[in-house]
């Protein structure tokens, strides 16, 4: 059976292509120029979780409702996600060094996108370490048909409900690796860590999706309003951009300078408020717990609320900036994200292995090995593993 189509939504699927240029960036830290100083753009893995729970609220909000719709939504999205998964395995272990002593059952745990479920440090960052991100998406796609029911007839209370909890999951797993000691990852280690725990784990980055699918039942309830002056729409357009870029400027630097605050409010330190910069290293003398959190969790999704405004108000496509991310070649870019994400550390670890020049030339030599591996991938193997899987729906 298959899925009935929804209008394209293009400038979204354009968006992702720079949500996957930020990742892109994040990763060539300390190989071809120092750009720390940027902040944490890994961010935008944040973004693909939350257009994710929009875009299938928005394509599936008045189906789901058979044993067979069911079925049809699960090898969509398995076909979505494991082939090209695979084959970015397969390329890992033929071109990478992959950590020794060889254990079968991360291997597996890995090709079966179960990895990020073991918060041990082979096991979550195993062979294409950006394939975490794939193993946790798939745990949001069994979710979905279970959520989008009650979500859709309860509206936003059902899903705020489910936010909630999941955030008090994030707060137990935090208290868990507080009271257990556990560190961060590191390459070198090979243990139980909160990285693990508190940035991998599917049930830490479950309130990313559910915000998500609130934004899409806002969308599909409200699409019909508002006014359609075109020259509106863009100033709306460009505030939610202007937002979401203040957002990554100052809200992701003020988690540690407001727990700080609280502490000092409520008489659980005398300690004074430092610069910025050094308020995450005096927090994590004063409350560890809370520089935890900060440091594995929030600084990677606090940009939420923001994306949630950015995808609704793009979604509408009533302005010049979303009419400007439909050109084809953007959508197109869009459309090779995936490919993109699943391929660019694999070509930045040959990279490394061969000596590949780390200065802007070296950059733009490794950014076109990039696109052109994953225009491949897009076309040779994404494409036609998804028009065969579901084929036979």
């Amino acid at each position: 059976m298959s899925i009935p189509k929804k209008k394209p939504l293009a400038a979204l699927t354009s968006l992702r292509s720079f949500a996957a240029l930020a990742i892109v960036v994040h990763h060539c830290n300390g190989v071809f120029w120092p750009v720390a100083a940027l902040g944490p753009l890994d961010v935008g893995v944040s973004f693909f979780f939350v257009l994710s729970g929009f875009i299938l609220t928005w394509v599936y909000h008045d189906q789901l409702d058979t044993p067979r719709q069911w079925r049809a939504f699960y090898l969509a999205r398995w076909a979505r996600i494991w082939p090209l998964h695979l084959v970015c395995l397969l390329l890992t272990m033929l071109l990478v060094a992959v950590p020794e002593p060889f254990d079968v059952g991360v291997l597996m745990a890995n090709a079966l996108l179960l990895h990020a479920w073991i918060p041990f440090d082979r096991y979550f960052f195993s062979y294409n370490y950006v394939s975490w991100s794939i193993s946790t998406e798939l745990f949001f796609y069994l979710l979905f048909p279970l959520l989008l029911r009650p979500a859709m007839r309860w509206r936003h209370r059902s899903l705020l409900l489910a936010v909630s909890l999941a955030l008090a999951i994030v707060l137990l797993l935090g208290l868990l690796s507080w009271e257990h000691g556990l560190p961060s990852w590191q390459t070198t280690h090979d243990h139980l860590s909160s990285t693990g725990l508190l940035y991998a784990n599917p049930l830490a980055r479950l309130a990313e999706f559910l915000c998500g699918m609130v934004a899409g039942i806002v969308f599909v309830r409200r699409q019909r309003d508002g006014v359609a002056c075109r020259w509106c729409w863009t100033l709306v357009e460009l505030g939610s951009v202007a937002l979401l870029l203040l957002a990554y400027r100052y809200v992701l630097t003020s988690f540690a300078p407001l727990v700080h605050q609280l502490m000092l409010s409520a008489g659980a330190t005398r300690v004074p408020l430092a610069a910025v910069a050094s308020e995450p290293a005096l927090l994590g003398q004063l409350n560890p717990l809370a520089a935890m959190l900060i440091d594995e969790w929030a600084n990677h999704v606090g940009l939420t609320p923001f994306v949630m405004l950015l995808v609704v108000v793009f979604a509408c496509q009533r302005g010049v900036l979303s009419q400007g991310l439909s050109q084809r070649w953007l959508v197109l870019l869009g459309e090779i994200s995936f490919a993109v994400y699943l391929v660019h550390q694999i070509v930045l670890r040959v990279a490394q292995q061969n000596g590949l020049s780390g200065d802007w030339q070296g950059f733009v030599v490794y950014g076109c090995i990039v696109m052109l591996a994953a225009l491949g991938l897009h076309v040779l193997v994404e494409k036609p593993a998804r028009r065969w899987l579901t084929g036979r729906a």
